[in-house]
């Protein structure tokens, strides 16, 4: 009698997007991967009803979406299967970049597998994200509430696994855990907590679809042979997290933040971005008042953070040629490809006003009022000093930055070197590209090389590596206005001009509203940041999912060099400050570069910088960004 059991968990990775469009995507999974599943697992539940060979896992979204949407048929055979065991999901709905979620936002998502725990009498205390490399410590407190007790993570294989444990017990400050385990893949055999048991994937890749009867049996054989004289179980994600949880004292704890190195994609579509984070914001005010209008409004703000954000670039966008702006630009006019791609982003886009729609009246009202338009200024005059108030700021003449800034009260903040608050655009050519994949690609093999490069850069004319600062121009009432250089606007893809606009909310509170004028698009490496560099700070502090962590406190090889984070606070001199973004999620250490992987703890001493947009690389993420941006800031002394 063997002592060594493997628990074999069948799963196809899900991306609502990448290899078409979405619509496509799901069309897909309901008329065919669905009814695969079923019917495979129902031949192993003919053999065997007692222990069918078969059971294929996939997330919440996917099994409520399917017996919300189709036909009595497909659904009676659905409920079948569930009831037999053959179709299990997880907790969460789909895999998530969470960086980007408030926990309102995050607890939607867990409700489709709370739907369908009270509808077949379940309780599902495990959960799975694929592919994305790490997610943040703030959803902990969150998947304890829901009783989760288990989640794996599998890394995309191109990328760094965070340097943790391969299991281990993730504590919140609450003192809320949840068992982790994390592998460099979507999911291998392993046994992290002993010889006696172990976990395998019989994973397909992105939308294959789940195996047949013959690819079943495959794969059971060929575990066979790696393990030989092993007990293999066709098993789901909730038995072998039970026999973990059990497991968990002997695991090590890790009570620090790990992060996404991937999160640098939310930088892609700064549009959907901000509408998402205003959206986000009224939806955390309706979570106390729930009706299942809002759910529906919660649930739809949840697939914005979908790590699915378009078509598979090195598939859809094949060219290498149209980089320099007249080739981009007549590509974008006639290449059906770049048509494509884009559909596929506006696509994307749309989950915004799916959700909106979910609405009744008064609250699609509110929803409809959420966003912020800026105003165009009035007439340029001179100065370079702005007051409202009680609040003053001073200009630095020559770009335009904010030199200091003194509240009501007297307090005095200082920019270091002269400068507190300032934009900068970068942009980065083939050489710089090839930094970052030499520091951050784990193998080199050809789709991976495809996913993070820019196939035909290295023969662009006008592409290159450079910091442009702007030209201070003026003022206009509360607004300072400044222009580009000419190159970064005509050749590359800054804004012609940009706006500093400043507004007291009150004695304590000064909001700041950055807007890039009409920017053009740019498939070139490209991006742009707000620095805030004040002197003398000191016990730096980011919220992420509604909480407050120390910034060093952050794994080696997550994502410390890049988090989409809700707020930011310091002690400036002795005075505690803090700065929140309205519309922009990402900030990075101000004296990090942004193109070469940085793997080592992030250093804020020297402030942050919020990062507007960019299209550092490819995969699913639009590849371009253009018109008028906007990146409000709150800071409070």
């Amino acid at each position: 009698m063997t002592n060594k059991r493997i628990h074999l968990v069948f799963k196809t990775h899900l991306d609502i997007g990448f290899t078409d469009h979405a619509a496509r995507v799901r069309r897909q999974y309901h008329e065919q991967f669905i009814p695969q599943a079923i019917a495979t697992g129902e031949h192993f539940y003919a053999e065997n009803p007692a222990r069918p060979g078969f059971i294929w896992t996939t997330g919440a979204w996917l099994i409520w979406d399917h017996l919300n949407s189709q036909d009595g048929e497909r659904v009676r055979r659905l409920e079948r299967a569930i009831e037999r065991g053959l179709i299990a999901w997880h907790a969460l709905p789909f895999t998530t970049h969470t960086e980007l979620m408030s926990p309102a936002v995050f607890r939607a998502g867990l409700s489709y597998g709370q739907e369908l725990d009270r509808r077949f009498g379940k309780s599902t205390i495990a959960a799975k994200m694929t592919d994305v490399p790490g997610h943040t410590l703030g959803m902990v407190p969150l998947l304890a509430e829901a009783g989760v007790k288990f989640l794996h993570l599998g890394v995309n294989t191109a990328s760094p696994v965070p340097d943790v444990p391969p299991i281990f017990r993730w504590w919140a400050p609450d003192g809320s855990e949840v068992v982790v385990m994390y592998q460099a893949s979507y999911g291998e055999t392993d046994f992290p907590a002993g010889d006696d048991i172990g976990l395998s994937f019989a994973h397909t890749n992105d939308n294959i679809g789940p195996q047949s009867v013959g690819q079943t049996m495959e794969a059971v054989r060929a575990l066979g042979h790696a393990q030989p004289g092993a007990e293999i179980v066709a098993s789901t994600l909730d038995a072998f997290g039970a026999a973990m949880w059990e497991r968990r004292d002997s695991f090590p704890a890790v009570t620090e933040e790990i992060g996404d190195s991937w999160i640098h994609g939310a930088g892609s579509d700064p549009g959907k971005i901000a509408r998402f984070r205003a959206l986000q914001r009224l939806y955390d005010g309706f979570e106390a008042e729930l009706t299942p209008e809002r759910l529906a409004f919660g649930r739809g703000l949840a697939m914005v953070a979908e790590h699915t954000w378009g078509v598979d670039i090195k598939t859809y966008l094949r060219d290498e040629k149209a980089w320099d702006r007249p080739a981009f630009e007549a590509a974008r006019k006639g290449d059906y490809r770049f048509a494509y791609a884009e559909q596929s982003w506006a696509e994307q886009r749309d989950y915004l006003d799916a959700a909106v729609a979910a609405l009744g009246p008064e609250d699609r009202a509110l929803a409809e009022g959420a966003e912020w338009e800026p105003d165009l200024p009035g007439a340029l005059a001179a100065g370079h000093e702005l007051s409202d108030g009680g609040w003053v700021v001073t200009l630095d003449p020559q770009t335009g930055d904010i030199a200091r800034i003194v509240s009501p009260a007297g307090v005095v903040i200082e920019g270091a070197g002269g400068s507190l608050l300032g934009y900068r655009y970068e942009t980065y050519d083939w050489a710089e590209l090839q930094r970052h994949l030499d520091s951050y690609l784990q193998h080199r093999l050809e789709w991976a090389i495809l996913d993070h490069d820019k196939p035909g850069l290295a023969q662009a004319k006008t592409a290159l590596t450079q910091s442009f600062a702007p030209r201070f121009k003026g003022v206009a009432g509360k607004t300072a206005l400044a222009e580009m250089p000419a190159l970064a606007h005509e050749t590359l893809g800054a804004p012609p001009r940009i706006e500093l606009a400043f507004r007291a909310l009150d004695e304590r509170q000064l909001e700041i509203a950055l807007v890039l004028r009409d920017k053009p698009a740019n498939r070139m490496p490209e991006a742009s940041f707000l620095a805030f560099t004040p002197e003398d700070t000191s016990h730096w502090a980011l919220r992420k999912m509604g909480l407050w962590q120390d910034a060093a406190a952050i794994v080696e090889r997550g994502g410390g060099q890049l988090q989409a984070v809700e707020a930011m606070r310091a002690v400036v001199g002795a005075t505690p400050i803090s700065v929140q973004l309205l519309d922009s999620a990402l900030v990075a250490p101000a004296t990090a570069p942004f193109m070469p992987f940085q793997p080592q703890r992030p250093d804020f001493a020297g402030g942050f910088r919020v990062n507007l947009h960019n299209n550092k690389w490819g995969t699913n993420f639009p590849m371009w960004c253009e018109g008028t941006i906007v990146s409000r800031l709150v800071l409070s002394i």
